[in-house]
């Protein structure tokens, strides 16, 4: 028989890796349009570093101190600097003002960049601040649309886009941020477009199936399938209860069943959910015993 190949401890760690970078990505699509903001930023920083305001100083070291807040015009905001603790980091460089196109319109911009210590955890903890009441921001997509939910993030990288009202009408006060441990550095793009927050649509509440609809699927259905006795549905009468009863958060229409001639004694009770797709039994005997069927 022949051995099967080992493969050599550098193989096993390249392949693991090319795993741990396939995963990551998978889970990062939805943020890669915004990484793309900060893009600019991570490559500037490595080429333009001395030229940048707050840049080294001339012992060759950063800036020990940061900033209190974002500013564009009237708008302002509480900076990632407010909520950095001393092991996570600091600012290394901010540059502005400078112009971005948004819409075909010029927009002042100003870009912070950061060396952190976790980036996942420093993130989150500014995300407390900016989605709190007094702060007033929203997650949003690029095109400005709400998220409804807060995503999880990862040290590897990651990109957001906050939004709020801007003081100056028809604008929204935006942060992009961008970070990657590839390139050791997040970035923060202040700035204050044209544009206007859209909302999800409201998911409609589906129709609950008509009473037709409903003796249908029972009559369809198998004595068996209804804890009933028999082969046939045609062994029994159905007839439907008015109006609707909760039963664990749905609207359920009552069914009295009997044996075909024998209208005296009811044979079984069930329950049909508006959609169809719960059904119930209750213990004739014990009318406060419901079992799910279905």
């Amino acid at each position: 028989m022949a051995k099967k190949k080992k493969k050599n401890p550098e193989e096993e760690e390249l392949q693991g890796s090319k795993k741990k970078k396939k995963s990551k990505k998978k889970l990062l699509i939805p943020l890669l349009a915004l990484v793309v903001v900060a893009a600019a930023a991570f490559v500037v920083v490595r080429f333009v570093l001395p030229k940048l305001n707050g840049g080294e100083d001339e012992t060759g070291k950063p800036p020990k101190k940061g900033i209190t807040a974002y500013t564009v015009g009237e708008d302002s905001v509480p900076s990632l600097d407010t909520i950095l603790e001393e092991a996570d980091g600091q600012l290394i460089a901010n540059r502005g003002p400078g112009k971005i196109k948004e819409d075909g319109e010029e927009v002042e911009k100003y870009t912070y960049l950061y060396e952190l210590e976790g980036y996942a955890a420093v993130v989150d903890r500014y995300l407390d601040l900016l989605l709190g009441e007094e702060q007033g921001f929203v997650l949003t997509d690029e095109t400005y649309l709400v998220l409804e939910d807060r995503p999880e993030l990862e040290d590897a990288e990651g990109g957001l886009l906050l939004v709020k009202g801007s003081v100056q009408e028809g604008h929204l006060f935006q942060l992009a941020l961008g970070w990657s441990e590839a390139n050791d550095m997040l970035a923060v793009r202040v700035a204050a477009p044209e544009g206007a927050l859209r909302y999800p649509e409201p998911e409609e509440e589906p129709r609950p199936a008509s009473l037709s609809e409903q003796m249908a699927t029972i009559q369809a259905m198998t004595p068996s399938q209804l804890a009933l006795p028999g082969t046939s549905m045609s062994e029994y009468d159905v007839y439907p209860v008015e109006g609707f009863v909760t039963i664990d958060g749905m609207l359920c229409r009552r069914f009295n069943i009997y044996e075909v001639g024998k209208t005296g004694s009811i044979t079984g009770i069930i329950f049909l959910s508006g959609d169809q797709q719960h059904l119930f039994r209750m213990d004739v005997n014990d009318n406060s015993i419901i079992t799910e069927l279905k």
